[in-house]
């Protein structure tokens, strides 16, 4: 569900390196990323966000959470190869779908999926979003559009919004 983006889902990406660094959703549920750092947008509305790598958390914002209902959500990270980050399969921006429901991966179904910016490459380790790559995705059921607009140094300009198809 995570790949190789997170310890939790994979232990490391290469033999004989250290593990990835942890995803902002399992920082939230360790209790490891202050909730100041998480901008909560509202879907219905177009914002941008500047968002910092998730390892430099000197970074006004580290994580974008995209409410979907009560218990569901998008949650928007930048991956860069800072600190435990360095052992990544690429870097970039991860988009998450979570679903506070479900407890543990079981039966098909997990508390957070990876959304695949390229499945074309297995083993998800084509998952982040980039300019001048997959810089968009789109959730046509709930009329959603994610835009990596602009990388700036190690952070991005994240646009958020409703879809505009």
């Amino acid at each position: 569900n995570m790949g190789y983006w997170d310890p939790m889902s994979c232990h490391f990406y290469r033999w004989g390196q250290p593990p990835p660094g942890i995803s902002s959703w399992t920082k939230m549920r360790l209790g490891w990323l202050e909730p100041s750092k998480v901008k909560v947008v509202n879907p219905r509305e177009q914002t941008e966000v500047m968002l910092g790598a998730l390892e430099d958390g000197s970074s006004e914002t580290l994580a974008v959470k995209v409410p979907l209902s009560t218990t569901t959500y998008y949650l928007i990270e930048n991956r860069q190869p800072i600190g435990p980050d360095r052992v990544l399969p690429q870097h970039g921006v991860l988009i998450m779908y979570a679903d506070d429901k479900v407890a543990e991966c079981r039966r098909g179904q997990a508390p957070v999926k990876l959304v695949d910016a390229n499945p074309s490459v297995p083993h998800l380790e084509g998952a982040a979003f980039d300019v001048g790559k997959t810089d968009t995705y789109r959730d046509g059921p709930n009329r959603i559009e994610i835009k990596v607009a602009e990388k700036v140094g190690t952070s991005y300009r994240i646009v958020v919004g409703p879809a505009t198809r």
